[in-house]
């Protein structure tokens, strides 16, 4: 098996994932991963922690940030790259509210919507959700699971996936967000995908597509949506739950369309079976050659204010 080198769609602890920032790129040169990025839900606030940290990882660290945004009536993501840090940090307010109060806003209307299709939650759920610490879909899955007194009640109204397998995203893409399902919840806190490639694009980033499969049978009228813009710079094709045929058929349209090549393991820690720079059993090979030219360019002469060493411009450049 060829050892995989990148990795360009990580989480961490400064949005839903169980590392921090030094752990990833501490794990990241461990494993010996040459190329990076830490690509946090509407957060760059791991980049302030990676700078002081850089010299735990000696490779390529690229900029990052997934946005939620929504087409055809789902919800699905947006990634940025290469971004001014601080550009972002300011802009990102413009478009985005606070994190915490879309989650407890969105897990109310989730526990909305499941009651009313006859699920069992007990009271006082939503006292125990801090808005931050993972999503509003996994902490409700979480109360499910070890809800022994009504499991197998809700067991039968809900998919097994829910129950059997914790670590997917069964409940969330299958149900939650998609419109197709009765548990479907309409909720849409976040800007168009025409205001979050301006967010990307005005803050000096470019705009990739990513895990576009994970959209059932909406996700190629949604790519076609996105790349119509004239807008999008990449695709990620590399992608723990992508078929070679479905990485062959991305693969295709960068070529045909002149777009950039990614791939990332979409890394959670301990909240996702995806393993850093592995994917699911080992499954993830990102060839560096696909990558390496837009990663180097985007990785040049980035940096991010740091309040904790007297304002200081840090690079991410080794």
């Amino acid at each position: 098996m060829i050892n995989n080198v990148v990795d360009l769609h990580i989480h961490t602890t400064k949005s839903d994932g169980t590392k921090t920032p030094t752990e990833v790129l501490t794990e990241a040169e461990q494993l010996g991963l040459k190329r990076i990025s830490v690509t946090d839900h509407e957060s760059v606030d791991a980049y302030p922690e990676i700078a002081e940290n850089r010299n735990s990882f000696s490779g390529v660290i690229v900029p990052g940030i997934e946005l939620k945004t929504h087409c055809r009536g789902r919800e699905i993501e947006l990634l940025g790259y290469g971004f001014s840090i601080e550009e972002m940090k300011k802009n990102l307010p413009q478009f985005y509210q606070p994190k915490e109060q879309i989650n407890k806003n969105y897990l109310s209307k989730i526990i909305e919507t499941l009651k009313r299709n006859g699920i069992i939650i007990k009271d006082g759920i939503e006292e125990e959700y801090d808005g931050l610490s993972t999503q509003p879909a996994w902490f409700i899955r979480s109360i499910l699971n070890s809800d022994k007194e009504n499991i197998e009640y809700n067991m039968k109204l809900l998919n097994q996936d829910v129950i059997e397998h914790p670590k997917t995203d069964g409940f969330y893409r299958g149900w939650l967000s998609n419109p197709a399902s009765k548990f479907f919840v309409d909720f849409q806190a976040y800007p168009s995908f025409e205001d979050t490639i301006k967010l990307i694009k005005n803050s000096g980033g470019k705009v990739f597509i990513p895990h576009i499969f994970q959209y059932g049978d909406r996700s190629k009228g949604i790519l076609q949506d996105l790349l119509a813009t004239g807008k999008i710079d990449g695709i990620e094709c590399y992608y723990p739950t992508f078929s070679k045929e479905q990485t062959k058929y991305l693969l295709d349209i960068c070529s045909t369309q002149g777009l950039f090549v990614s791939g990332g393991s979409d890394y959670h820690g301990t909240n996702k079976k995806n393993e850093l720079g592995r994917g699911l059993d080992s499954n993830l090979y990102v060839p560096e050659e696909k990558v390496i030219n837009w990663t180097n360019m985007l990785s040049k002469n980035v940096s991010v204010k740091n309040k904790d060493i007297e304002e200081e411009s840090i690079c991410l450049d080794m």
